[in-house]
């Protein structure tokens, strides 16, 4: 199933339910969250969790972030090329 790391491009905004809600999920600007997934990538928004837990997260407002150990081996990947 997996897990997928996304980051809020725009302004505060709660996910799930109303601002107060038990069930809302307050994200920051800027913020990381992980949600369920798999992703599946429309024109326009990422798509991620199965069946009737499936949401969509618009591209206008959100973007998919590499897990942090995909980010350290980018990283590590460019050193090593630019040492050659």
């Amino acid at each position: 199933m997996g897990a997928v790391r996304l980051r809020n491009l725009g302004e505060a905004v709660h996910l799930y339910a109303p601002p107060g809600s038990p069930n809302s999920l307050p994200v920051d600007a800027a913020q990381i969250i992980t949600v369920a997934g798999p992703m599946e990538e429309t024109a326009d928004a990422y798509v991620c969790g199965e069946g009737d837990q499936a949401r969509a997260f618009p591209k206008s407002r959100w973007v998919v972030e590499a897990p942090p150990t995909a980010k350290k081996a980018a990283a590590k990947a460019a050193d090593e090329k630019g040492d050659s």
